[in-house]
């Protein structure tokens, strides 16, 4: 389908059903990285539990994703509609409840309209978006931005700032060097300093809505994209009528409404492992790992997620998951917790988040979890060890 022929809410819910064999038979016929960005517009791909895609369509910086089923302990009464569908790039599961179900309906669809909207602003795999337009920009020249890319951007900006630069936005060279988007390639060392010094949040600046690159940077939505969505398509999705709601975008869950919301996190290293339970109250959970997909370069295995502190992607095996009022929030500080999860205590007193940090060790896997959801952890593995991870004092 055109993304910018949008269905009526009846129409579209009628059609996500029927794309699901389609989607099963595009993966076996090739692998995530190489689905092609037409074939996935014309056909809305769903796929259960897969990541496909970073924020576009056939884009290989996939989230890892290692949350798994989730289910709300305390339904909205009234109607509830469910759709799979794709979007952004990726697989989403909505569940929406309202008092009627035509105002489910209306209110998933402002949900699906704000996530693909905000991939049309963002993604850098679009050559019209306003990230891709600032990316070709005459550099020192001011772009302005439309006010939600210009609020999309500066949080981010802010974001990598109070990180100090372990989430960073900017990494576009770098992703070229190692071919994220592609098959991989091991850059020579010349080549990935190059690409190293063309990254840092430093070289954008901003006044109001105007924006300019102040040194050849590239902008790059994969850390934190998803999770602008999802704070959009919250937004859109209330005011539409709707009593609560989950999203599950790609692995990136966001629950709307009161109660007490359920997920399962999985094994670090095999992502089909459901390993721990847990309860959390309205917000969103985004979790970064190595497990959704390695790269293999000269006998080298490497993850997706790119250290800024080096140029090199991790070759960590632990997983993070971060819980927050706001996706974006939860999206970026699960990658920056994932290059330094010694920063996990701190960053999560500061941002009002929790963090799980699981580890597998020679004996079975550990978790660390921030006070705020110790208890609500349910092990699902014998071998699991919990750890309460203490904050610092003096944050």
């Amino acid at each position: 389908m055109d993304r910018k022929t949008h269905k009526p809410a009846s129409l579209r819910t009628a059609r996500d059903q029927s794309y699901l064999a389609i989607a099963g038979l595009a993966l076996t016929a090739q692998s995530p990285m190489k689905i092609n960005r037409a074939a996935t517009q014309a056909v809305r791909l769903f796929v259960t539990g897969w990541v496909l895609a970073g924020l576009a369509s056939g884009s290989a910086p996939a989230r890892a994703s290692l949350a798994t089923q989730g289910q709300t302990v305390s339904r909205s009464s009234g109607a509830c509609v469910e759709r799979q569908l794709g979007v952004m790039g990726t697989g989403l599961e909505i569940v929406v409840w309202a008092p009627q179900r035509s105002t489910c309906l209306t209110a998933s669809e402002a949900g699906v309209r704000a996530l693909e909207e905000t991939e049309e602003r963002l993604s850098t795999w679009q050559r019209e978006s306003e990230f891709s337009s600032l990316n070709r920009a005459t550099l020192g020249s001011w772009q302005t931005l439309s006010p939600t890319t210009s609020e999309d951007l500066k949080r981010a900006l802010d974001l990598a700032r109070a990180t100090n630069g372990l989430f960073d936005p900017t990494l576009g060279h770098l992703m070229q060097a190692w071919d994220l988007r592609g098959e991989g390639r091991l850059p020579s060392a010349v080549e990935l300093e190059t690409a190293r010094s063309k990254c840092g949040y430093q070289g954008i600046e901003f006044d109001h809505t105007r924006f300019r690159r102040t040194q050849d940077v590239l902008l790059e939505e994969g850390a934190f994209g998803k999770g602008a969505g999802l704070d959009r398509a919250a937004s859109a999705l209330v005011s539409a009528g709707a009593q609560a709601a989950s999203f599950n975008l790609g692995g990136q869950w966001l629950f709307v409404g009161p109660g007490d919301w359920s997920v399962q996190l999985a094994h670090p290293v095999h992502r089909t492992e459901a390993v721990l339970g847990l309860r959390l109250p309205q917000g969103s959970m985004a979790t970064s790992a190595n497990s959704e997909r390695m790269l293999k370069l000269c006998d080298r295995e490497l993850g997706h997620l790119l250290d800024p502190r080096t140029g090199i992607p991790s070759s960590k095996t632990h997983s993070v998951s971060v819980w927050a009022k706001s996706a974006l929030v939860a999206d970026a500080l699960s990658t920056a917790l994932f290059i330094d999860p010694s920063r996990a205590a701190e960053f999560a007193q500061r941002f009002d988040a929790e963090v799980i940090l699981l580890r597998a060790t020679g004996t079975g896997l550990t978790a660390s979890i921030t006070p705020g959801l110790v208890k609500g952890s349910d092990p699902l593995a014998p071998n699991l060890q919990i750890i309460p991870l203490v904050y610092q004092q003096g944050h």
